[in-house]
């Protein structure tokens, strides 16, 4: 038995994933059953816990908007009025097409990247000619540069009034306005205008909100990162190096201790803003959750609207038929008294000729 080896010593292991995330982190959590907090302490190492996941999780964003993330797209070109006081003119170059959005670099710097849309579907699709009328325009790749912002949710926009796929049967429109429903499964990205549209939107759906959550922080990350290393600072605390060139440049010495103070003011700034940024997705959530319910209700008081008011037009519809109906058997009767009272004076008139020729006699 000694001699016997393992299958392992001989063949590989594989993992699924990237090289960079096979050690996991120490602190790292499985996710089990939610536990119900009861004091401060466990709040706060759900936060801690809810941190390091989400960190985790902004340091794998880069690498899958690079392998892709598939989505269902609508590209929305918007026209401001003429001089003359026209209205705007909303134009959708793309409408609820399977795309592929990844992120291509195409130097050292995040400003030279940009957001790739490949159109999704095999043989079948092409056979079928789903994607025939899509504006190939509208596919051509959105620089990070040109990105103004991120938003949650399909904003400018009523995410229940997007169009459809062109060649859809009406049953199809159906189902594909229940998908459109949910408004937490949308995103939006604002562009920079362009002489043909005064506002470009790139509207997104996902498949869960736990996705939607993750590529919107993804790229809000990216962009802050584009600012930050590439574009206006926020920051007091930098170093210009035009400042002192060549021989001018003297080496300051600094006590270690107040570099560390400087370094833990700032994790703790860092820390601040983290845990109130996550907490503030929380009541985002909750607010779509609630959102999602009143358009529930709204659509439930519509339809039930639409019933009574569909009940009353057949109610109305009845009464305007009974109404006729009693009117024609008035009608009739005034008719049938008009006949009984010439009868009458007929048998009248007939008695009294009899009588008459009975005296006679």
């Amino acid at each position: 038995m000694a001699s016997l080896k393992a299958s392992t010593d001989f063949l590989p292991m594989i993992r699924r994933g990237f090289a960079a995330s096979e050690e996991k982190d120490a602190d790292e959590v499985a996710v089990g059953w939610k536990i119900e907090i009861r004091n401060r302490k466990e709040r706060e190492e759900a936060l801690k816990t809810e941190v390091h996941k989400f960190e985790h999780k902004m340091k794998k964003m880069a690498h899958l908007l690079e392998e892709g993330v598939d989505v269902v797209m609508w590209q929305l070109n918007r026209t401001a009025p003429d001089m003359s006081g026209g209205e705007t003119v909303d134009d959708f170059a793309l409408k609820a097409s399977n795309v592929s959005v990844k992120m291509h670099r195409r130097g050292e710097y995040l400003v030279q990247a940009d957001l790739t849309f490949i159109l999704r579907g095999g043989y079948l699709s092409k056979a079928i000619g789903r994607n025939r009328n899509v504006d190939k325009t509208a596919l051509e790749p959105l620089s990070l540069h040109d990105i103004l912002e991120v938003r949650a949710g399909c904003s400018g926009h009523d995410h229940t009034e997007l169009p459809t796929a062109s060649g859809k049967t009406k049953k199809k429109k159906e189902s594909k306005s229940n998908d459109n429903k949910q408004a937490s499964l949308f995103m939006t990205i604002k562009a920079t205008p362009t002489p043909v549209a005064s506002a470009r939107s790139y509207i997104f759906r996902f498949k869960s909100r736990t996705t939607r959550n993750d590529v919107l922080n993804g790229l809000r990350s990216i962009l802050a990162d584009l600012q930050i290393y590439e574009g206006v600072s926020i920051s007091n605390l930098h170093t210009s190096e035009d400042a002192f060139d060549g021989d001018e440049r003297e080496e300051i010495m600094v006590p270690l201790s107040a570099v560390h103070q400087v370094m833990d003011r700032e994790r703790e700034n860092y820390d601040r803003i983290l845990l109130m940024m996550l907490q503030g997705g929380e009541d985002l959530k909750e607010k779509e959750d609630e959102l999602l319910k009143l358009r529930d209700k709204l659509e439930n008081f519509v339809d039930e609207s639409k019933e009574r008011d569909r009940v009353q037009a057949n109610d109305s519809k009845l009464i305007m038929q009974l109404s006729k109906k009693l009117e024609t058997l008035l009608m009739e009767n005034e008719d049938l008294r008009d006949q009984s009272d010439r009868l009458n004076m007929r048998l009248v008139t007939v008695e009294a000729e009899a009588m008459s020729i009975s005296g006679r006699s």
